[in-house]
């Protein structure tokens, strides 16, 4: 006797079984990288996230252990490496078919000797970057 398990794989595909894609999720691991100088243009570079997913680039004057408020459109209850101190949103994307993303800007003096880190939102979990200081 054949079994057929076409149905069950369409449907952890389409993220209605989300507890059984979930170890899928850990072969993915955003790492953030910063090219530049503060002030000046920096270039922001994630990898290893996964692919086409939105991502949020976080910034905060300090490193710490804030946890997502329920209220966020996104991840609430993760908890990221940064703290309270000026944590704000300060780009946002979406990864490429390979689970990468650059983000080019101006980054002005008063951030220098700041922190950021990624948070990726993909369907199913959410997921978070290393914490690089902005130098």
């Amino acid at each position: 006797m054949h079994a057929d398990y076409s149905h069950g794989l369409a449907l952890i595909a389409a993220g209605v079984m989300p507890m059984l894609s979930a170890p899928a999720m850990a072969q993915y691991e955003p790492v953030l990288s910063l090219d530049g100088r503060c002030p000046g243009v920096m270039r922001a570079e994630v990898s290893g996230a996964r692919p086409r997913s939105g991502l949020s680039l976080l910034f905060a004057s300090e490193t710490g252990s804030v946890t997502i408020p329920w209220f966020w459109q996104h991840c609430p209850g993760v908890e990221l490496g940064l703290g309270r101190r000026n944590l704000r949103e300060v780009a946002s994307g979406t990864t490429d078919e390979s689970g990468n993303l650059i983000i080019e800007g101006r980054v002005r003096s008063r951030a220098c000797g700041g922190y950021l880190q990624v948070l990726t939102f993909p369907l199913g979990g959410c997921l978070t970057s290393n914490v690089v200081q902005i130098e």
